[in-house]
This record gives structure tokens, C-alpha cells and sequence, in this order.
């Protein structure tokens, strides 16, 4: 055997091998680096231990702007007194069992529907049981009309969980806004929205998103003629137990528009 050429391919064999090894960890190097990096960039709740609720997907919702104008109500036939809030006393009785979203839906949603104006269009919304008041919300092509004053129904009940009276407005002559740059846009996704509050250091490690829901919030509370626009609203516990609602633009998230 001619050991001077052997000795030659024991070493070419093994520089091969180790520009092989070497080439197999530069891309294990790369591609840790390339996790490492794409890690960086989304955000990961679970590892900031916030706490979200099931979200629903919104890949072909597409909104815009909309616009309506206070309902004026005739609240004396005889005077022709007008109000854009009209209060009246239930003289039905209606009594509610528990103070439960079911329950109270079940209980109001037929006098809401019967004996309200545009009942049908209202939804449960919030229960004050401090004050004992349960709120309706106006509904505009499936959507709601967020935390306005100018579009809700205020049930009062008694100590004895009986409805006592209401206070009625609403936002009529609702229309989609006309025009080139008013056209329906794609809404952004609810984690988007969060992320947004993440980052301008409104949601925090450590925090529980409560609920998130789509709807219309005024940009402009006037209450001869308002403005609306898509809007992801977020109810957020906090880790040190205060609880906050605020509003994320739907259609362009880069600011909050009320917290």
C-alpha cells in the first residue's frame, strides 16, 4: 500500500468533511437567526401573559364612514313639544328574575320590539347595577353604535327588579358617506388593534382583554349631525385591577381615539 497517497485522501476526506459540517451549522446559525428574528416582530400575548377572549375573524368585512342626525321626538301631542330624548314611564309590568343579560333580554326584548320606536333596532348592551340601569344600543347594519348618548335606550328598575321607566334616543337618517374617499375599506383584524394599544403602552404585560367588538363610534358628538366611523372597541382589565374601555380606529389604527 502506498501510504504517502493514502495519508493524501484521509486528509482531503476530511477537509471535505468539515467544510460539510461547517456548511450544515452556517445554515442552522441562519435560520436561528432568522426565527430569532421574525420572534421579534410579532408580538406574542402569551408571553407578555395577556389574557385574551375568543376574537372573531374579519377577513372580508369591509366598512366606511357613516352619518345620521338626533331623531326629534314629539313629546306632548297637545303642545307639540319637541326632544330629542323622550322619557316615558313602563306602565306594563315587567319584572326581572335575575339581573343576567339572558334574563333581561328575555323579559324587555318583546316590549322593546312592541312598544319602542325602531325597537327592533337596539341591543343589550351594558348593566349599571350600582345606579340599576340596563342599556340598549343602537344597531346600524349589524354593527353597534358605541358608548353613544345619542343612540341607546336607559332602562331603570326598582330594588324590587322591577322596570320602572325608560329614556329613548336615536340617531335617524343613517347613511353610508358618499364620495371617492369614502369608500368601504378592509377593517383591521382585533389582534391588530391590540397590538396598536400594546405599543402606545396601553396594554401591558400582565393585563386581560375582556372583550373586543366592531362597531361605530362618533368622531364628531354634535347633536344635530354626527359622524361615525369603524372602530374596534377594547375593554381591558389591568393587572392592577382597574378597568378601562378605548377605542381603536378600524380603518386606520396608527392613533386610539379615546381612551
Amino acid at each position: 500500500m502506498d501510504w504517502k497517497h493514502a495519508s493524501s485522501l484521509f486528509i482531503f476526506v476530511f477537509l471535505v468533511m468539515n467544510i460539510c459540517l461547517g456548511y450544515i451549522y452556517y445554515n442552522k446559525v441562519q435560520q436561528s437567526h432568522k426565527i430569532d428574528t421574525q420572534d421579534e416582530k410579532t408580538l406574542s400575548f402569551t408571553k407578555e401573559n395577556i389574557k385574551l377572549p375568543k376574537m372573531l375573524p374579519t377577513k372580508d368585512v369591509e366598512l366606511n364612514y357613516v352619518s345620521g342626525t338626533s331623531k326629534v321626538f314629539y313629546t306632548d301631542d297637545k303642545d307639540k313639544k319637541k326632544a330629542t330624548v323622550v322619557s316615558t314611564a313602563v306602565n306594563k309590568t315587567i319584572y326581572l328574575p335575575k339581573i343576567e343579560a339572558p334574563v333581561i333580554a328575555k323579559a324587555l326584548d318583546s316590549y322593546i320590539d312592541d312598544e319602542i320606536y325602531e325597537g327592533s333596532e337596539y341591543i343589550l348592551s351594558g348593566i349599571d347595577r350600582k345606579n340599576k340601569r340596563i342599556y340598549y344600543e343602537q344597531m346600524f347594519e349589524n354593527y353597534p353604535i358605541l358608548s353613544n348618548e345619542t343612540a341607546q335606550i336607559m332602562f331603570e328598575y326598582d330594588s324590587n327588579n322591577m322596570i320602572k321607566s325608560y329614556k329613548q334616543t336615536y340617531l335617524d337618517d343613517l347613511q353610508i358617506g358618499l364620495g371617492k374617499n369614502n369608500e368601504k375599506k378592509q377593517v383591521i383584524e382585533p389582534r391588530q388593534a391590540l397590538e396598536t394599544l400594546y405599543y402606545q403602552n396601553v396594554l401591558h404585560s400582565g393585563d386581560e382583554v375582556e372583550a373586543v367588538r366592531l362597531g361605530y363610534y362618533s368622531v364628531s358628538p354634535n347633536i344635530e349631525g354626527q359622524v361615525l366611523k369603524p372602530t374596534w372597541q377594547v375593554a381591558i382589565i389591568h393587572n392592577s385591577g382597574k378597568h378601562e374601555t378605548v377605542y381603536v380606529d378600524a380603518l386606520q389604527p396608527e392613533e386610539t381615539i379615546l381612551k
